[in-house]
């Protein structure tokens, strides 16, 4: 009897009924009125900040989230709680961004991520200036998070993002003409 294997790949894409699904956890960790991020050292975007995010590529979205939040800021999570699902817009690609709040204790580990230069927290001024600056890694559903987050409001449960709507960095100008590099 054949065993059937599982159909994640090692790039987490996971091709259902013809399209690929790209399954992404992001932690919203906050603490006394900051937000944690974490900067990329090297590739397309170093220097740029985000998210603690990642591709799930084994195990549940909540032991990548879990996992992913350690490797890259150093900080254990004592509870987290799914916020929210987003929806990102890319070209033959289903993006789902599974939005975690989490609690972290005390930091007791360096980062162990070789992809991450050092994290840091932000008032939400600050988070501002890096969006303002475009400091940001210019993807749609961090974006959006970040200037959620730093106007006071709370993530929808479900949010489907288009890419014709305003960019997240402030300029008023569409996400597509404006920061929309992984957009194409």
């Amino acid at each position: 009897m054949a065993r059937r294997v599982n159909s994640f790949r090692a790039n987490s894409r996971v091709r259902s009924a013809g399209q690929v699904v790209r399954v992404i956890t992001t932690a919203l960790v906050e603490r006394d009125g900051y937000l944690l991020l974490t900067q990329l050292a090297a590739g397309r975007f170093a220097g740029f900040w985000l998210l603690p995010s990642a591709t799930a590529e084994e195990g549940t979205v909540e032991q990548t989230s879990l996992r992913m939040v350690w490797e890259r800021t150093g900080y254990p999570v004592l509870e987290q709680q799914l916020v929210s699902v987003i929806e990102e817009p890319k070209p033959g690609v289903l993006a789902l961004r599974f939005l975690f709040r989490s609690r972290v204790g005390e930091r007791d580990a360096a980062v162990s991520d070789p992809e991450i230069a050092q994290t840091r927290w932000f008032s939400r001024a600050a988070v501002r200036e890096v969006l303002a600056e475009r400091d940001v890694v210019p993807n749609l559903g961090v974006m959006s998070v970040l200037r959620a987050w730093a106007e006071g409001a709370t993530p929808r449960p479900l949010e489907l993002l288009v890419e014709d709507t305003p960019c997240p960095c402030g300029t008023g100008f569409g996400y597509r003409g404006c920061c929309g590099w992984d957009a194409r």
